[in-house]
């Protein structure tokens, strides 16, 4: 296969995909988790209060939590962090550089109707989208490899629709993948994808993220049979669904034909500011002082696979052959 790079206004041509270390081919992504995050730190918190977060505190302490998780065989996360749920793509490479792990970054606007949002034009937005896909993310050179969007309880309002509308236009135009934060409560994954068909994007380039979050076959199901991913990539947060519970969905999709188009991650972050989560009680602490990170899977899901049956080269399926499908896709 010919590596050759074909890349005009952020259109990738060929089986090549952006890391922030720039473009490799989709075979050597290898062990993939394609939802997670290194970082999600509040941009008007961290200007305004010193206090609030110490960047260089922060990559020591990421730095040495990836690193462990690429020892256990994790090639590539997918970082799936949207622009105002504090994305920093600074901090991305950092821990790339210091870890060897490839990263691949996300443009896209998450669901919370922020001020701003409140009379923008579709177009508006869509603009912004496709600065950091032609142009590159945060002043650099660095291209997203995924479009990330969101819709959450409140469902698919007026404002929420624009999103996902702008997002699906910046698929379509780029070519870039899209992945998801849906809610399984209001069904929101078949209304994500309902406004992505009206766009005409290749539902085999749409993961519906947060799917493992309910036991519902036969609102997974309706979601697989157009087509698309969808991510079991909650493994590790228990008080949403717990584990044996999520196995045990897993195993049912699989035994029903579904294996090709389930995604397992954790949707974990190195280090988070929502709610109570200070980063002055997280400096200092071991990466594995909770049993919840990126390395749950390995830990505690696939030991569970082994022994219901699995072998390795289904769980291969799951965790290398799946992710590197969805980003081959034209």
């Amino acid at each position: 296969m010919s590596l050759q790079m074909k890349h005009k206004k952020g259109r990738i041509m060929g089986k090549l995909i952006h890391t922030v270390n720039g473009l490799i081919p989709v075979e050597q992504l290898g062990v993939t988790l394609m939802h997670e995050h290194i970082l999600q730190a509040n941009w008007s918190m961290r200007q305004s209060f010193p206090q609030w977060f110490c960047y260089d505190e922060f990559i020591d302490y990421a730095a040495e939590d990836v690193r462990r998780t690429k020892e256990l065989g994790v090639c590539t996360l997918v970082e799936q962090t949207p622009v105002c749920l504090g994305r920093d793509i600074h901090a991305m490479k950092e821990v790339a550089d210091r870890t060897g792990m490839q990263v691949i970054a996300s443009t896209g606007f998450f669901h919370t109707e922020n001020q701003w949002l409140y009379g923008r034009s579709t177009g508006s937005i869509l603009k912004y989208l496709m600065l950091d896909i032609e142009e590159g993310i945060q002043g650099t050179d660095i291209h997203p490899g995924l479009i990330k969007c969101a819709t959450d309880t409140a469902g698919v309002t007026e404002i929420n629709r624009k999103l996902l509308s702008a997002h699906a236009d910046a698929a379509r135009r780029s070519g870039l993948p899209v992945g998801t934060h849906s809610y399984y409560g209001n069904r929101s994954g078949i209304a994500q994808m309902e406004v992505f068909e009206e766009y005409g994007l290749n539902p085999r380039k749409i993961l519906i993220g947060h799917c493992g979050d309910t036991n519902d076959m036969e609102y997974l199901e309706e979601l697989l049979r157009r087509g698309c991913y969808i991510g079991l990539d909650r493994f590790g947060d228990d008080a949403k669904n717990p584990l044996e519970d999520r196995v045990d969905t897993l195993v049912k999709l699989c035994d029903r034909g579904y294996m090709d188009q389930l995604m397992i991650s954790h949707d974990y972050v190195s280090f988070v500011d929502i709610g109570d989560f200070e980063w002055c009680n997280v400096r200092g602490t071991d990466p594995d002082a909770a049993q919840y990170n990126h390395r749950y899977i390995h830990r505690f899901v696939l030991p569970l696979l082994l022994e219901r049956g699995f072998t390795q080269a289904e769980i291969d399926r799951l965790l290398i052959e799946n992710p590197r499908r969805f980003f081959a896709e034209m």
